[in-house]
């Protein structure tokens, strides 16, 4: 090891540890959960208080896309070819493949459908239920510390459809009340602003400027910079600057010139700014300045349009009308996801409100019962879904059951469902369903989903913000473009946070968002430096960074958030190798769905979800791949959609004749 990790804390041994989510922190010899690459997330046997081995959402090291949770289904895409699985016996009403929000969610509307008693089965790769929507909890010195680890929030409730709307009413959920009480856990008179962290690798010397992130710079701050002169005023100009840089054209013919091209080539050639820029924008969305249009960069807000004398159209997400009626949670849709298995379980989690009950812990030794209706089984990944028997004569009623085959404890084995309802990804279901018509399986395979991570660390405590004033940090062409101190309300009996000695939880964020291809220097060092060249297909720029992710071991995301939190908080006396307690990494290397590109697609055509989603024999298709949008709402459409898929329409008339 050598002297700069020693520095950072990299490999400490347990004699230089605390107590971490109730257990002791061990060397690396001992057993680790979610086979993180680190010492730091491996623990011996669990002390008095909450215990990781029989509650998931307090796993460090890597989260998300665990170690795990995929490897079987990898082999199965590489050609492997699996024996006859051992059958358990178990004969399901409905089987759902995917534990996430469109998985849950379908279980729910078939058992709304079908009556409380209909034996429904969850089975889930992870090894906690709600897919993206995960749910990071820390317990350390006795205090329980909450989390968001995936997908976010609800997007503008009052805008969905009926149905929708009557399944949050179901769960409990006061959508048009989208403002939870927000008691700021960080009750101090400090007043914490907004700071900007410029490292040696990029700018020659690690420097943090206190008073704004760089995306809301003043000519006074940047003067502060190691920025040079040309180049403040280019990050000036891009974020403050009112110039109309297609003076001259109508509006009908700007929005056309917008849409022809992308955010890069804007930016660079119509707006004349350096390639240096390209390091500050941040993207747009979860997408690359190279990866859309620049007209969708306009509609997410990107920065560079203000003088251009055009409205962003209705709706976009970043706008004040959606923020305005968007449902936040504290640990965000997770929050969702607990009160579906709760109605479907309800032993698993206190009775209440959501956020009366967002202290508890849901009780995991009740999701799998057999004396459950429901029942929920993660650490399950599903390598085939076959009908039993040959199809019947055309207009006879289609009865045959599927024989789901899946992976548990290293052994195969199969429950039969008389529906199964796909809610994992698209461009899996093929191998799974190898029966399916050539063309679904085509349209299925053109899924390819964006690349996402989210990153939470407790600290000892936060002295070292204290001392510089700040508690939001923006880390321009740094590996995380973000670290903040994250807010949140008070649940059950938590105390506030009332001095800087206490710990604290910060998240270490790609940017502007969850999307990795929206920092350049976070793709680029997961790919170490191979990501795709620029105007390469946008799916190839997924496909670099995935692989990219998955070859990085816990030991080189802990060593970036130590570089990172040390490079922020220099001369603070903070010391990354003892004020770090706890990191997970929550890492979607499959994650938002995306949909389709002007840039590469033909709007006139068919989309390929229509196709890619039909019922195919007794099985059904919910996935956010189906709407090709990335929402919760989306997988609660497609849950209900998919369920009313699967239902007889035994009428005499069809559309096949």
């Amino acid at each position: 090891m050598n002297k700069e990790d020693r520095e950072l804390g990299m490999g400490r041994a347990i004699s230089r540890r605390d107590f971490v989510q109730g257990v002791a922190v061990a060397t690396a010899g001992a057993a680790a959960i979610g086979s993180a690459g680190s010492a730091f997330a491996q623990t011996a046997a669990a002390a008095p208080g909450p215990n990781p081995a029989t509650y998931p959402p307090l796993r460090s090291g890597l989260r998300g896309a665990h170690p795990g949770a995929f490897e079987d289904a990898h082999a199965l895409r590489d050609g492997k070819e699996f024996t006859a699985p051992a059958s358990t016996g178990e004969v399901y009403d409905l089987v759902v493949v995917g534990g996430g929000l469109s998985g849950l969610a379908s279980a729910v509307w078939y058992r709304k459908e079908a009556g409380p008693t209909a034996k429904i089965l969850v089975l889930d790769n992870h090894d906690d239920f709600g897919g993206h929507a995960k749910r990071n909890e820390f317990w350390y010195k006795g205090q329980q510390y909450l989390a968001n680890g995936g997908s976010s929030y609800l997007v503008a409730p009052p805008e969905w459809t009926n149905e929708a709307k009557t399944f949050l009413d179901d769960l409990g959920i006061d959508w048009k009340n989208p403002r939870y009480p927000k008691t700021n856990r960080m009750q101090s008179s400090l007043k914490l602003g907004s700071a900007t962290y410029f490292n040696k690798k990029a700018y020659g010397k690690d420097q943090t400027v206190v008073g704004a992130a760089i995306d809301a710079p003043t000519a006074e701050f940047l003067a502060k910079t190691p920025l040079a002169p040309q180049m403040q005023g280019e990050v000036l100009r891009l974020f403050t600057g009112a110039t109309d840089y297609m003076a001259g054209l109508s509006k009908a013919d700007k929005i056309a010139k917008l849409q022809s091209m992308t955010y890069r080539d804007y930016l660079l050639t119509v707006a004349k700014f350096s390639p240096d820029i390209l390091g500050y924008t941040g993207g747009a969305w979860c997408l690359g300045n190279d990866m859309c249009t620049a007209w969708f960069a306009f509609f997410r807000h990107s920065p560079g349009f203000d003088g251009l004398g055009l409205e962003v159209p209705h709706y976009s997400p970043e706008g004040p009308e959606h923020r305005a009626i968007d449902y936040n949670w504290v640990c965000g849709n997770s929050d969702m996801a607990r009160l579906m298995v709760r109605q479907m379980i309800p032993d698993s989690l206190p009775a209440g409100e959501w956020l009366a009950v967002e202290g508890q812990r849901v009780d995991y030794a009740t999701l799998d019962r057999p004396t459950n209706a429901t029942r929920i089984r993660v650490s399950s990944i599903v390598v085939g879904a076959k009908h039993i028997g040959a199809p019947g004569p055309q207009f006879e009623p289609e009865g045959r059951e599927v024989l789901v085959s899946y992976m548990n404890g290293g052994k195969l084995v199969s429950v039969v469902g008389k529906h199964v309802i796909m809610a994992g990804m698209n461009n899996v279901i093929p191998y799974l369903c190898p029966e399916m018509p050539e063309p679904q399986k085509a349209a299925l395979h053109q899924a390819v989903r964006a690349v996402n991570q989210q990153t939470n660390v407790l600290f000892r405590n936060w002295e070292a913000f204290a001392k510089l004033g700040a508690s939001r940090f923006s880390c321009p062409n740094n590996f995380f473009g973000s670290m903040s101190i994250g807010g949140g309300t008070l649940v059950g009996d938590q105390a506030p946070i009332k001095d800087p000695s206490q710990p604290v939880l910060v998240g270490f964020g790609t940017g502007g968002n969850s999307g990795v291809l929206s920092n350049p220097t976070m793709a680029s060092e997961l790919c170490d430096g191979a990501v795709a060249p620029v105007g390469s297909a946008i799916d190839d720029h997924f496909r670099m960074v995935r692989m990219g992710m998955l070859s990085k071991d816990f030991s080189f995301w802990e060593r970036q958030v130590r570089q990172t939190a040390a490079g922020c908080l220099a001369g603070t006396g903070f010391d990354p190798a003892k004020d770090i307690v706890a990191i997970t990494v929550n890492r979607w290397p499959h994650g938002f769905a995306t949909g389709r590109s002007t840039l590469e697609d033909d709007p006139t055509q068919i989309s390929p979800t229509i196709i890619a989603k039909q019922r195919f024999g007794n099985i059904a298709i919910a996935n956010t791949d189906a709407a090709g949008t990335s929402l919760a709402q989306s997988a609660i459409g497609e849950a209900y959609r998919a369920v009313q898929d699967l239902k007889p329409k035994a009428y005499g008339f069809y559309e096949f004749i």
